[in-house]
């Protein structure tokens, strides 16, 4: 970069007098460089000397000289200087609008779309009880680093990578990892960069002093390519801005000969409240690998620049390595952290293949995907989208702990909310992945043994399950008996049920007396339970959270007959008649001698978000006075009766007239890509509202229009109208055609000026966008195996547009595909089945066949009775049992004419 040197002279008249700059560049005398005027202060006359941009490291020495008008010259002494590594550009203040992350489920980190490490989440998924940044509910909150990015000078300043000026970037994913590859190109010289990053995986990882493996291991390597034909002589530097633990306390940064490294500290503090403290030692060591010499340069208390030489020959390449370690100890002030940790860690990353090393984690990731469904559909790009989903979600599920954090997108989100984390372990179970999905279960008994005094489980913790949001809310609890039986049935282990009884039992506690919290309350005249709601800021006796524990209690019963445990009889008969007084009663409002109905409007015959809700954001109020009585508002939470609760049939009228009013209300004119989580319901004008905040009332959401998509595939599916399925699959194309370049988030679409927030800022993470993604890519070819009664039941969706749909899996029986397809310009219809069963299943086909008029030409093989369509929806039903062995089956039927299109 340009430098100056302010040169003082006697005072003279500056017209009469010059001054010069006498450089000398690495010994070799660059001349005398030119010197302005500036003013007269005091006893001198100051000039002003440029210098001109000199590479990183070049020695300078200088000295002034000048002479008046008539006599000699007058020099000054020598002087020398280093030039020194310049700072990134750091104007941008806001978060990129895509961010990458990277993980091996131990830690997490997240990268920006230059390759730049935005932040790092260690030693857990997400934050940690003694872990958490400084400004944790702002957006740009940081737990360990502000930033890591690497920069190249070549015989001038370093162009750091996060400067858009200087370099093009590109970003993808290494097909079926989670290895994010950033491509440079240098826009002023024929200098091509990638960079890797990921967090090791594997069976090559280092191990602690104790022997234990060191699972915090994330590795930046560079490859930069000289694609000229001259060679270069660069500099390659890597900027560190430590702010380890969020920088509260005494963090430090500084450089460690023995281990050749820059260590960022922060051995912890105490605090009179818990949740201030940071009562651990948090340890990083960041090293570059030894195929050169390295420098340090200290730019600031918590920052410094790593430098190295490098020599590009034409038409070859370099390479850099960075590591990034970390250390953890749960206790403050520990001396021997970087020895019992560090020191390992650093030995083994200068000794160990790399390249073996990020192979090994390659070989762990697409294990990991090959067990995924294999989706089949005109749509090429919902299988990509559900493999990339999967292997996003998974970087969320914390592989100690079995928490999972509820999102990345800023420091308030990488907690674990029950709910979230329930609804992602189940789509980890229709992964295939049960191990995930019954990890958050033993997770959710650990968090219930740390209180003895509340029953319900709060609304979020950290990942390690200190509570961090005490705010009650019912539907977090009522849910773990209806995601255990889910979970037991798609793996068939009873034991699991068994082991986990004592979380049942506490649930339906909660459920049947609630547990003292005044947020938290039974309301004997309405029939339900007021608690937090489903957008949490609110607190009212919600229409979703009492439908929960509905589900939640039918569902505890059923397990309870599964598994027969001692004295569970008696407790059955009570929770199911609690759930059928909030259902027939508090819900429906079909109890006797009611005036009005409970949750249905009478006027609309639409279903109510809630009754008494507290009109003070975030506090509860008891009085009816200042109660809400009925909310008028429409609310995507309604269609949870249906999916994933069961609770009601799609078909219901009065869930009909609720979504369709959603559809046309839950629309942001200005944004019209999706559907908002909430809006005043029109019809009811008189009648007070109260939105859960700007961003639910204004944004639209992925989680509401795919949680439409899914409600919508079952209402096609039952009412034989083919209308709803293309409007499903419109809403899944949408949300797929908004995502980002890395899939990870939603691109905003055009605001108004009242509707601050976007997709990119309020509505991701794993279960609004990840998990929805998902299960409505999964609903649309279902095939589910129920391990318990050992049945299999195929329902695929086979959209108007759509000549074929198919979808393959491993289940605890075996493997099964299926293949659906009708012809192009016919009625026909053709299912194929294939596989390899171990054992015997029954298999339940279910198929809806919009405008089918008769069953026509039946075709079987094997040979079964042609079955009795419901010609008023077009549905085809039949079921038989498939002996194990290799299986091959086909059925055809409807209207014999146009033309099968097989190929993909």
């Amino acid at each position: 970069m340009w430098g100056n040197v302010v040169l003082g002279s006697h005072p003279a008249d500056h017209e009469e007098t010059q001054c010069w700059l006498e450089l000398v560049v690495d010994d070799e005398p660059f001349g005398l460089l030119p010197a302005y005027w500036l003013e007269d202060r005091g006893v001198n006359s100051l000039w002003h000397a440029p210098v001109p941009p000199q590479r990183i490291g070049a020695r300078l020495r200088y000295r002034p000289m000048a002479r008046r008008s008539g006599s000699d010259p007058a020099a000054g002494p020598w002087r020398e200087i280093l030039v020194r590594p310049n700072l990134p550009d750091l104007t941008e203040t806001s978060e990129p609008a895509t961010i990458g992350l990277v993980g091996n489920r131990y830690m997490t980190a997240r990268v920006d779309d230059r390759g730049a490490t935005f932040d790092l989440f260690f030693p857990t998924v997400g934050l940690h009880s003694d872990v958490r940044p400084a400004e944790g509910d702002l957006p740009n909150s940081r737990s360990h680093f502000r930033t890591i990015v690497g920069g190249l000078a070549i015989g001038s300043r370093l162009d750091w990578f996060a400067e858009r000026m200087g370099w093009d970037a590109s970003q993808h994913y290494r097909p079926e990892t989670n290895l994010l590859v950033t491509e440079l190109r240098w826009r002023r010289g024929p200098i091509r960069l990638q960079a890797v990053d990921f967090a090791a995986v594997g069976p090559n990882l280092p191990r602690t002093g104790g022997g234990v493996e060191s699972h915090g291991q994330y590795l930046k390597r560079f490859r930069i390519f000289n694609e000229g034909s001259e060679p270069f002589r660069a500099v390659f530097g890597l900027y560190v801005h430590a702010e380890v633990n969020g920088g509260i306390g005494e963090p430090s940064l500084s450089w460690q000969d023995t281990g050749h490294c820059l260590l960022a500290a922060n051995r912890g503090h105490g605090h009179a409240n818990r949740k201030l403290a940071r009562d651990a030692t948090v340890e990083f060591a960041i090293a570059l690998d030894d195929r050169g010499p390295v420098d340090c340069e200290p730019t600031g208390p918590s920052e410094a620049i790593i430098l190295r030489p490098l020599d590009l020959p034409a038409g070859g390449e370099a390479r850099v390595d960075v590591l990034v370690s970390g250390a953890f100890t749960g206790w403050r002030g520990d001396q021997g952290t970087f020895e019992h940790w560090l020191r390992p860690a650093l030995d083994w990353f200068r000794s160990v293949d790399l390249e073996s090393v990020e192979e090994s984690s390659v070989s762990r990731w697409v294990g990991f995907v090959r067990a995924l469904p294999s989706v089949e559909s005109p749509r090429p790009g919902h299988a990509e989208v559900l493999r990339r989903s999967a292997l996003a979600a998974v970087l969320h599920c914390d592989q100690e702990h079995g928490a999972i954090a509820a999102g990345f997108d800023r420091g308030l989100n990488a907690y674990c909310w029950p709910r979230d984390a329930i609804w992602a372990g189940a789509a980890m179970d229709r992964l295939g992945h049960p191990e995930i999905g019954g990890a958050i279960f033993d997770w959710l008994s650990r968090v219930r043994g740390r209180t003895r005094t509340n029953r319900a489980w709060f609304m979020k913790y950290t990942i390690d399950g200190v509570p961090e949001w005490e705010t009650p809310a019912i539907d977090q609890t009522a849910l773990v008996p209806l995601a255990l039986e889910r979970h037991v049935r798609r793996t068939g282990d009873l034991d699991f049920a068994r082991d986990r009884w004592s979380l049942v039992e506490r649930v339906a506690e909660v459920c049947l007396d609630c547990d003292g919290h005044p947020g938290l309350r039974w309301s004997e005249d309405l029939a339900l339970i007021s608690s937090a709601g489903l957008w949490e800021t609110r607190f009212g006796a919600f229409l979703s959270s009492n439908a929960c524990v509905v589900a939640g209690l039918r569902a505890a019963g059923r397990l309870a007959r599964l598994i027969d445990p001692p004295g569970a009889d008696a407790k059955v008969q009570t929770w199911e008649e609690r759930a059928d007084r909030i259902w027939e009663v508090g819900i429906l409002g079909e109890g006797v001698d009611r005036g009005e109905p409970g949750l249905v409007d009478p006027r609309s015959g639409r279903f109510l978000e809630g009754r008494r809700l507290s009109p003070r954001i975030g506090l509860w109020a008891d009085q009816p006075p200042n109660l809400v009585d009925r909310s008028a508002a429409l609310d995507v939470g309604a269609l949870g009766l249906v999916v994933p609760l069961g609770l009601l049939p799609a078909s219901d009228p009065r869930l009909r007239r609720s979504a369709g009013a959603m559809l046309v209300h839950n629309v942001n004119r200005a944004d019209p890509g999706g559907l908002t989580r909430w809006a005043p319901d029109p019809s009811r004008v008189e009648d007070a509202t109260l939105a859960p905040s700007e961003s639910h009332r204004d944004a639209p959401s992925s989680l509401a229009t795919l949680w439409m998509a899914r409600y919508l595939i079952r209402l096609g599916r039952e009412t034989g109208e083919a209308r709803h399925w293309a409007q499903a699959v419109e809403f899944l194309d949408r949300m797929i055609a908004r995502l980002g370049p890395l899939g990870l988030n939603l691109r905003s679409g055009p605001r108004s000026v009242a509707a601050q927030s976007s997709f990119t800022r309020c509505f991701q993470g794993v279960w609004g966008l990840h998990t929805m993604l998902i299960d409505t890519i999964l609903d649309l070819a279902e095939l589910e195996y129920d391990a318990l009664d050992r049945r299999v039941s195929l329902r695929p969706v086979l959209p108007p547009s759509w000549p074929r749909i198919g979808l393959s899996r491993d289940f605890p029986c075996g493997r099964l595909g299926f293949r659906f397809e009708r012809p192009v310009g016919s009625r026909a219809h053709r299912l194929t089945l294939s596989g390899h069963l171990e054992q015997a299943v029954r298999l339940d086909v279910e198929v809806t066949c919009p405008g089918l008029g008769n069953l026509g030409p039946w075709s079987s093989r094997p040979s079964i009775p042609p079955p009795q369509p419901e010609l008023p929806t077009g549905r085809v039903r039949w079921s038989l049992d498939l002996p194990p062995g290799s299986l091959d089956a086909e059925w055809t039927w409807g209207e014999d004419s146009g033309e099968w299109i097989s190929a993909v």
